[in-house]
């Protein structure tokens, strides 16, 4: 499995259990935090960011952000944190690769 693939694999693990009654899983949030930061050295390399991974882009926040709120709020304020970091990573490592 390629870092493309295991990111998108975590991702949607991740997403999974934050749509589930368990809600936010440390482990698995930073998992995909570091998988998603190791991308970018990729993007840059490459000067592009994959489909497949320009898709989960797309829909990271909102898919994230509606799932939230199906917690009780201080669940929920932790799931939207955790979107806003995703978020803001894949922001960070796509604006330097095409700088």
């Amino acid at each position: 499995m390629n870092k493309y693939e295991m990111f998108i694999y975590k991702f949607l693990y991740f997403d999974e259990l934050v749509r589930s009654n368990k809600g936010l899983d440390d482990i698995a949030f930073q998992e995909v935090c570091e998988s998603l930061k190791e991308l970018g050295p990729l993007f840059r390399k490459n000067n592009s960011v994959p489909l497949d991974v320009a898709n989960i882009f797309i829909d990271m926040y909102s898919s994230i952000e509606s799932s939230a709120d199906r917690h009780p709020p201080e669940m929920r304020e932790k799931i939207l944190l955790a979107a806003d970091t995703l978020a803001g990573i894949a922001r960070e490592i796509t604006c330097e690769s095409t700088n």
